[in-house]
């Protein structure tokens, strides 16, 4: 029996041994080359931020969403993220995790070229959203958990195992006041901060 997250085959050897019908494998390759060009493409570009292999005229300063991220030290942040998520993937090292973390930059990144409504913006936005979603579709067995209406009860763990967890959710008026305490306490402190900067 294969344990998934436990078995350090490769996708493609475990769907030969399981029998899986050619199309699996083949669409394991498919991933596999979308996930090693989307690594390369987020390293290449994470480092250029800084080794400027060539010149970026999107982060010059100006108007604009790009400048404005660069002017704000935010840019510094995603371009690091975009170096750890580029080796992961490169790697084949928490994958998963990485193909999740890369979604808020592929949609800032689609959003950015796409947004003056040229085909080759366009045709960019298309093709890094199209690569995130064959990496996530080719992981989806590890997503399935999170994707479950109720997430049961938070814990350090059952112990029973990975696959084991309290599915049970509050009771409907204890889960009713815990959501009217949280609005209350988040209006609460923005009525106190408000009240502190002036």
């Amino acid at each position: 029996m294969i344990h998934r997250g436990h078995d350090d085959r490769s996708a493609g050897a475990l769907a030969a041994e399981t029998g899986d019908p050619g199309w699996r494998r083949a669409f394991t390759g498919i991933a596999y080359a979308c996930q090693f060009l989307y690594g390369g493409w987020f390293l290449f570009h994470g480092l250029n931020y800084w080794l400027a292999f060539y010149a970026d005229k999107s982060i010059q300063p100006g108007p604009g969403l790009v400048p404005a991220l660069a002017a704000s030290g935010v840019m510094a942040i995603v371009k690091a993220l975009e170096i750890a998520i580029g080796l992961a993937l490169l790697a084949d090292c928490l994958a998963a995790l990485a193909i999740v973390a890369a979604w808020p930059i592929t949609l800032m990144i689609a959003f950015v070229t796409s947004g003056h409504g040229k085909p080759f913006g366009i045709g960019v936005a298309v093709v890094i959203i199209t690569l995130n979603a064959i990496m996530s579709v080719g992981h989806l067995d590890r997503y399935r958990p999170m994707l479950a209406v109720s997430a049961g009860k938070p814990s350090l763990g059952g112990g029973g195992g990975a696959d084991t967890f309290d599915a049970s959710r509050l009771p409907p008026a204890r889960q009713l006041l815990a959501a009217l305490a949280g609005i209350a306490a988040a209006t609460a402190i923005t009525a106190i901060s408000l009240v502190l900067r002036h």
